[in-house]
Order: C-alpha cells, then structure tokens, then sequence
C-alpha cells in the first residue's frame, strides 16, 4: 500500500514545491514618482557626507554624548525594539505554518469491575462443570483489564497555490516595517536631544548678554544717582536708569526658567530622572560651530536612507502579500495527514489484543459558494493595496520637497547669521562709545541708555539666528534620512 502512494505524493509534493516557488508578491515601486538626479538647493553644499551620525559633525563631545546615551536608553526606542521584537516572532510563527505538524500521544488504562452474576442458579450449575466457563458460575462475576497505547500523527497542508506564503511574506513585510519605525524613532530622538541642546546653549548665551547688559545698566544707574546727588540730574533720569535695570533683571529670571525645561527635556529623553540633571558644560559653541551643509547626497540616496519611505515600502510589500493571500482563497486547498497507533489491551491476564495501525489521508477543499465572500476580500486588499501605493508616493513627495526646503533654510540663515554678526559688532561697538559719552555729558541717558538696549537686542538676534541654524541643520540631516544606525 505504501509504494503505490508513494509516487503519487511525491508528484503531490514536487507539484507543489515547483508552484509554490513560482508565486511572488514583489511588487515595483519604482517609475511611479519620478525622482531627480539631484536635489535643486543643495549646490552650495560643501560639508561632510556624514549624516549617520551627523551630531559629530558639530565636535561638541557633550552633544554627542548625550544623543548616543538616548539611542541607548530612551524608553520610546526601548519601546520599538519591543515592538520589533513581537512582530519577528509573528513573522517567525507565520513561517513555521508553512511547514509540517506532527505529535506523539501515549495512554496507559487499568480498570476492574465486579456485578451480580445474572444467570440463574441451575444456569451456574451448568456453567461449573465446563472448565472454559468456571467463572461464570460465581455468584459474582467480574474482571480486569490493562490497556497500553501509543501513536504518531502528522499532517501538512501543501502551500500549493502560496497562500501560506504571501501570508508569511506579510508578516515579515510587517516586522520590516516595525524595524524601520524603530529607525525612524532613533532618527526623532536624535533630532530632539539636539533641538533642547541647543535651546539650553541659546538660553545659556542669553543669560551671559543679559548679565553683561545688567553690569552696564547697573554702572548707569549708579552714575546717574551721582549725578543726580551733585545736581546734574533729575529724578526723572534716575527712575528711567532704575526702571531699565528692573526689565533686564526680570529678563534674565525668565530666561534662566526656559534653560531649565530644556535641560529637563534633555534628561527625559536619555531616560534619566529630571530631578536634580544638571546638563554638563562643553568646551565646545556649537551654536558659533553650525557644520556645512552635506555634499555628495542624491534624492536616491534619501529615499535608500529614509525610514519613513522604507517604512511605507515594506507596508506596500506586506499588502500585496495579503492581495495575493485573498487570491489565493479562490483556489483548492490540499492537505495530507498521517496516523498511526500501536499498543495492547488484556483482559484478566490475557493479552487478546495487540497489533499497529496506521492511516494515510490526502484531501482537498475546493470553495464553491461563499455568497461573495472570497470577493468581496479580495477587492478590500486591493483597495487597501492601492491605498499604501499612494500614501507611498504622498511621503516620497513630502522627502523630496523636505530636503530642498531644508537645504535651503539652511543656505539663507547662513547668510542671515553672517550679516547679524556684523550689525553684532557695530552695536556692541556704539554701546560702548555711548557710555563713555554719557559720561562726559556729551549724550543723554536716553540715548545711552537706548544704545546698550540695542546692542543687547542685537546680540539676541545673532543668538537666535545661530539657534535657528543649528536647528536648521538639524532638520537637514533628518530631511535626508540621517541620524539612525542598525
């Protein structure tokens, strides 16, 4: 019996290795956006290609520090790896239905058992001079048996038509997906730990402008009261002097609060408690230190870099899967399963059964009404599919304009900043004349006064400016995929 099923399951099982590999749920994404050959801002762009880990462009050892502590310990990238971890064991449970079930089972059973002898006395009369049948003529008849069993069984379903393996390819499509959104929280964390560095050094830059600005208004007001104690001045003066003194020095309280919601930002995301983090000191500026911008980067390049795109890619990839999956529904399913058994049973003693037993099945399932079912499920998967395909091509568009955008922020606040170090200086420069002038009663303390709350202003725009272009720089390195690691 076992021969001549023999060549007709290995023809089941080659036909079905040989159509199995044939099926595919690769799907191209390429041709449906057309991608440049080149960015159209980036030509001024002369810094390093590094944007893997583009924090060690600014050579600030405490930057860099914290964001590699982050991608360590931040509870949100602990989280996604959580997540990761959960969708290769479904990608892994996927794949192991692919293959074959088997099991072993084994059962031991003893029982005894003792009734009322139902035959009548002349019956157990008769009964007792037959030796075979003695003891049925006891006024109580019973006995014993013992039974030991044990078997094997198997089965599989032939993945004939690749229904099994567009499900498989789903699932690993989806743990692709979760990894790249594991990226992609790299990326973000990254960015933010940079973005509240950055505000902590603009706050700590403000803070020593509004001090020097508080020595200066201080040594007017402490003139203007010699003044007005010889005469030279009037109470109006001494109030105006008092007054610009109070604004600075209130200034300067608010400032020191926004310092401190930045340094507890900086501890949440490292996953550090906030209470008591006190961000360390850096031998560095990295405000005065913006990088270049990255040369040598291609629109290509971002979208191979990108998480988000990779991310959308490997979700188009697990909905093609589920379409060819729900396609598969329409066509027969083939299974074959294997039994067999071997053991014994006796009965008071005597071992009256004993023997092996096996079965070998093949059966298919062909779906022939489903009231629309099969249809109706393939038509939402290819909708679904259709929607991932333009969501797909609504990011890529994002990526592209982002990148531009970024590069050319971060050129014009280059410029921006160049310029403000300029009107920087001069101010700082017409403070300075002011003072001696005030001095020697050749200005009033308005005007003074007027000139050291101009230089004071322009120092904070040359520090908002240089804010704004690390923080520009940043996003230039987000918009072109850098700043995750595998």
């Amino acid at each position: 019996m076992s021969h001549t099923l023999g060549k007709p399951l290995a023809a089941a099982l080659m036909a079905a290795c040989i159509l199995s590999a044939c099926r595919s749920t690769d799907i191209d994404l390429s041709g449906r956006v057309p991608v440049p050959q080149s960015f159209g801002q980036n030509q001024a762009a002369q810094g390093s290609g590094n944007v893997a880990r583009w924090w060690q462009n600014w050579h600030d050892p405490v930057l860099s520090a914290l964001i590699e502590r982050a991608l360590q310990q931040n509870l949100d990238i602990l989280a996604a790896r959580s997540r990761l971890a959960e969708a290769r064991e479904q990608a892994a449970l996927a794949r192991a239905d692919l293959g074959p079930t088997s099991g072993l089972s084994a059962s031991v059973s003893a029982g005894k058992s003792r009734l009322d002898n139902p035959i009548g006395a002349d019956g157990r009369n008769a009964l007792s001079r037959l030796p075979q049948a003695s003891s049925l003529a006891d006024d109580k008849i019973g006995g014993r048996s013992q039974s030991a069993l044990a078997g094997v069984s198997a089965s599989w379903e032939a993945d004939i038509f690749g229904r099994k393996r567009s499900d498989a390819d789903a699932a690993r499509y989806a743990a692709l997906g979760q990894q790249e959104q594991l990226y992609g929280t790299q990326l973000l964390v990254a960015g933010d730990i940079a973005g509240n560095y950055f505000q902590a050094r603009a706050a700590e830059g403000r803070l020593q402008t509004a001090a020097r600005s508080t020595a200066a208004l201080q040594k007017m007001l402490r003139y203007t009261e010699a003044r007005f104690a010889a005469g030279h001045a009037t109470a109006y003066d001494v109030e105006q002097a008092r007054a610009a003194l109070s604004a600075m020095q209130a200034k300067h309280s608010t400032i020191e609060a926004e310092r401190a919601v930045y340094v507890r930002n900086i501890a949440v995301l490292s996953g550090q408690v906030p209470q008591g983090y006190v961000l360390p000191d850096s031998p560095a500026d990295p405000l005065a230190n913006r990088p270049a911008a990255p040369s040598g980067q291609t629109p290509q390049g971002m979208i191979e870099r990108r998480p988000d795109i990779r991310a959308n890619a490997a979700q188009v990839r697990a909905y093609a899967a589920r379409l060819a999956s729900a396609k598969a529904d329409l066509l027969p399913r083939f299974t074959i399963s294997f039994m067999g058994r071997d053991g014994r049973i006796e009965l008071d003693g005597d071992s009256v059964l004993k023997g092996w037993s096996s079965m070998l099945s093949l059966g298919i399932q062909v779906p022939l009404f489903t009231n629309g079912r099969i249809q109706a499920n393939i038509r939402a998967a290819a909708a679904r599919l259709q929607t991932a395909l333009l969501r797909y091509d609504q990011v890529l568009l994002t990526a592209l304009g982002e990148a531009d955008s970024a590069y050319q922020m971060h050129t014009a606040l280059a410029r921006q900043t160049a310029l403000l170090q300029s009107a920087e200086r001069a101010s700082a420069k017409q403070a300075a004349d002011a003072q001696g002038l005030f001095r020697y009663g050749k200005i009033t303390l308005d005007q003074a006064l007027r000139a050291e709350i101009s230089a004071q202003d322009a120092r904070e725009n040359l520090i908002r400016s240089q804010l704004a272009g690390a923080q520009a720089a940043v996003a230039l390195y987000k918009a072109l995929g850098g700043g995750w690691t595998e």
